[in-house]
């Protein structure tokens, strides 16, 4: 059965991998990016609340510990109540939310120690960001209709098309018509299903809320084993541990 499930999550990765490049180049205001991809490490899985899976043509894993290395071409889903926080070779962090799918692929210097382009595809959830400032590195996040590529900043980027910023500039592109708009401090764009285009500044309140979703990888966290206890099919008391992810109380410390 084991071995059906991980097939079955490798098929789907795929497949979810196919849809993600047909729709890349399906409207005239985007293109493709063409990267020279390796198969070497682009990135690592620094902090992660279960469950997190990582698939690629050849696997499908669950996260056990810290420190999990990413090559281009991976998928990195969480569930519905997972999180992870993704450190970059340039030191770019990517936090995703719950219930989030979303596509690594990565271009690295000659030296294989930097990356040079970076492209995220986000299929499910979302994801907040802090890119590195260096002009001469292209980070990129692409949804169904839009593309924000960034030269540093911090902002956050949802599935659902919405883009918005914390702090310094995105550069968001409408993919159904080109058109292109510049996002700064507290701004957000949201391109809605029939093309129309929201933007505006967010309140103080908005903004924070936005943040505060991924405040749990910020702090330290503590693992602690939880026992549950239930009934099985048959009406026998069964006992099961399971993992539970806190954040450490600093102020005691």
């Amino acid at each position: 059965m084991k071995k059906i499930i991980i097939t079955l999550v490798v098929i789907g990765a795929i497949i979810t991998g196919i849809i993600l490049m047909l729709s890349d180049g399906s409207e005239s205001g985007y293109e493709v990016p063409v990267l020279n991809e390796t198969d070497d490490e682009v990135a690592f899985v620094r902090r992660y609340v279960p469950s997190v899976t990582v698939t690629n043509v050849s696997y499908a894993d669950s996260l056990q510990e810290v420190g999990r290395a990413l090559i281009s071409g991976d998928t990195l889903t969480t569930g519905n109540s997972g999180y992870a926080m993704v450190l970059f070779l340039d030191e770019s962090i990517a936090r995703v939310s719950p219930s989030s799918q979303m596509v690594i692929r990565s271009e690295l210097n000659p030296e294989r120690n930097l990356n040079l382009r970076t492209h995220v595809g986000m299929l499910l959830g979302g994801i907040f960001l802090d890119v590195e400032t260096d002009p001469n590195r292209e980070f990129e996040i692409t949804t169904t209709r839009a593309v924000a590529s960034v030269k540093g900043t911090r902002f956050g980027v949802t599935a659902d098309d919405k883009i918005w910023v914390e702090e310094g500039e995105v550069e968001v592109t409408i993919r159904e018509t080109g058109e292109v708009r510049s996002l700064g401090n507290k701004m957000y764009l949201q391109v809605e299903a029939d093309g129309t285009v929201d933007s505006g500044e967010l309140t103080d309140q908005e903004l924070a809320e936005l943040v505060d979703e991924y405040e749990i990888l910020e702090g330290d966290l503590i693992e602690r084993q939880m026992k549950i206890q239930f009934r099985n099919r048959s009406g026998d008391p069964v006992e099961e541990q399971i993992r539970v992810f806190e954040q450490s109380d600093s102020s005691n410390e």
